[in-house]
């Protein structure tokens, strides 16, 4: 058995800003989160720029294993249909997941119908379940209370656990 070593872990804040009059001006990067755990690459979020600012970094799309949108608004998912792409090599090669919620993929989805055939799958999130990517596994345990339908994750490996808190107000159980 290989020895890891944790150190090379990584979160990549691809930009801190949100809101709509930061993402139109672009004050602050606006990309998402990039996540390096145990070697699996996973992309959260991928904003305004989320393309430009990955690629500054030299990370490359095509080693994700998965997108996650933690809900359907633009300063969190404008960029995702880029990012697959990317991620698939523009289609020539079938790979990786996206996970939504139901709202960000049904009504107005924020993903063109096409580029779902250039996954691995989608997966719907929802309130109080449990999925994997690789040997991360995440789980969503409550529904952020946001004007569209949002969550939070909990991400566990083998050596790390950390949360994810996307847009809510607070609530008694947020910190479940």
């Amino acid at each position: 058995m290989e020895d890891r070593n944790p150190s090379s872990d990584a979160i990549t804040f691809l930009g801190t800003g949100g809101a709509r009059f930061m993402i139109i001006n672009q004050f602050l990067a606006s990309g998402g989160l990039w996540l390096n755990l145990n070697g699996t690459e996973i992309l959260i979020d991928p904003g305004p720029g989320s393309i430009v600012q990955s690629t500054k970094r030299k990370l490359r799309a095509d080693k994700l294993s998965a997108i996650i949108l933690s809900h359907r608004h633009l300063d969190h998912s404008a960029d995702v249909n880029i990012m697959v792409e990317a991620m698939t090599q523009g289609g020539f090669k079938r790979h990786g997941w996206l996970f939504a919620p139901a709202d960000a993929l049904e009504t107005e989805p924020v993903i063109f119908s096409y580029l779902k055939d250039y996954l691995d799958g989608v997966k719907v999130l929802q309130e109080g379940k449990s999925y994997s990517i690789g040997n991360i596994s995440f789980t969503t345990p409550v529904r952020h209370i946001h004007l569209v339908e949002t969550y939070g994750m909990v991400f566990r490996t083998p050596e790390h656990t950390f949360s994810y808190i996307a847009d809510t107000r607070y609530f008694d159980g947020l910190c479940q």
